[in-house]
């Protein structure tokens, strides 16, 4: 295809503006506090667990983007630090399109894996949102929106526009990395990436108070992340921009590192017997 693709194709896509638009994006979102012994744990470094741990769950449906993928996703992030910048850290991103799933893992390094259902569902007057992989629920949003009061709290590592207008950015931190062909350690050394992300939430958007829960699978341990205090659930459309990610680090030890990189890959569980294999199913039955 590319050898069809004239000379001024080329430079437009060379000189393009490669932000990411989501206008129009219903979104389901909690923001909870968790353990702060935990992040110590679960945190690659050079990030560091902040002084008050917070952590964000969402499911999202993204009607309208800027790079022509109308898809589903999950995620959840955690608060962390790095030298002195506050961030949210990625630990999981569910999503049910394959493109959407490439252009996260591949360009910034969002552990990306495909789900079987990701919904947003709307029964009486609560909202439920849900993302299932592997036959598991591992992440369950329930709320009651019923006020506008709650801006604040969503904003959490992010800061409102001076001009008081209803948007923040906040900035998302993922490590990007390739796994050797041997299977043993990487390709390079894996790079801490740096995302600003700018969210805004429209007028129409309500708050609550309900509850995040958080479930584990083999493929996906979500449920070490524990839920210890709801802070706030907001649900309505937001128009949001992803901006160009930075490589602002490395991770010097791999070693230590490689148990992190589990989460964006479901092959550990099998290796390590957590999971039958299908010779092993076949052989019992």
């Amino acid at each position: 295809m590319l050898h069809a693709v004239k000379q001024d194709a080329l430079q437009q896509l060379r000189t393009a503006n490669w932000t990411a638009e989501f206008t129009g994006a219903k979104m389901l979102a909690a923001v909870f506090r968790t353990d702060l012994g935990v992040l110590g744990q679960i945190l690659p470094r050079p990030l560091r667990p902040p002084a008050n741990p917070l952590a964000l769950a969402f499911v999202v449906h993204y009607p309208q983007t800027s790079f022509g993928t109308v898809y589903n996703e999950a995620a959840l992030f955690v608060q962390a630090d790095y030298q002195g910048r506050s961030g949210m850290y990625c630990l999981s991103m569910p999503v049910d399109d394959d493109m959407a799933r490439a252009g996260g893992r591949e360009v910034f390094g969002y552990p990306k894996k495909m789900a079987e259902t990701i919904s947003l569902e709307t029964i009486g007057s609560n909202v439920i949102g849900s993302a299932v992989r592997k036959g598991a629920e591992i992440i369950r949003i329930e709320v009651e929106p019923n006020t506008a009061e709650g801006f604040e709290k969503l904003a959490m590592t992010g800061a409102p526009e001076p001009n008081g207008a209803r948007s923040f950015e906040v900035t998302a931190f993922m490590f990007k990395y390739f796994t050797a062909l041997s299977m043993r350690g990487f390709d390079y050394l894996p790079r801490l990436v740096a995302e600003p992300i700018v969210l805004r939430p429209r007028r129409d958007v309500l708050f609550g108070d309900e509850t995040a829960t958080l479930t584990s699978s083999p493929f996906d341990p979500l449920r070490e992340v524990p839920v210890v205090e709801m802070v706030t659930c907001a649900y309505g459309l937001f128009d949001n921009t992803m901006l160009p990610g930075k490589v602002v680090g490395r991770v010097w030890n791999p070693i230590a590192f490689a148990k992190h990189a589990f989460f964006k890959v479901d092959v550990a569980p099998v290796k390590l017997g957590y999971v039958e294999t299908s010779e092993e199913t076949g052989a019992r039955e």
